[in-house]
């Protein structure tokens, strides 16, 4: 996954099967030596503007210790371990589900 519209339809997929708005934020660990990217993603309510009400779930990857060669690997990985803690949220919020 190197080009921009693949990332943009795995971005908007995403949103789409969880019923949420995303937010992607890049930054470094600077000042660190040596300079990581990390990613935080960031899940916000469907129909709601960010920063209105707390949001749904977010996780924060640091590129470095992913072992991936493109941004668009570190972004999918960031987005498997979204998923899992929305998961791991919903569950959370409906009781002790029954086995």
């Amino acid at each position: 996954m190197s080009d921009l519209g693949d990332v943009t339809d795995m971005l908007r997929a995403f949103e789409l099967v969880n019923s949420i708005k995303l937010e992607v934020r890049m930054s470094l660990t600077t000042p660190l030596m040596p300079v990581h990217l990390v990613i935080t993603v960031v899940a916000h309510p469907k129909g709601v503007e960010i920063g209105e009400v707390p949001p749904l779930a977010s996780v924060s990857v640091n590129c470095s210790v992913l072992n991936v060669t493109s941004l668009g690997a570190a972004l999918t990985h960031a987005m498997y371990a979204l998923d899992f803690r929305l998961a791991l949220n919903e569950l959370s919020s409906s009781g002790n589900p029954k086995a």
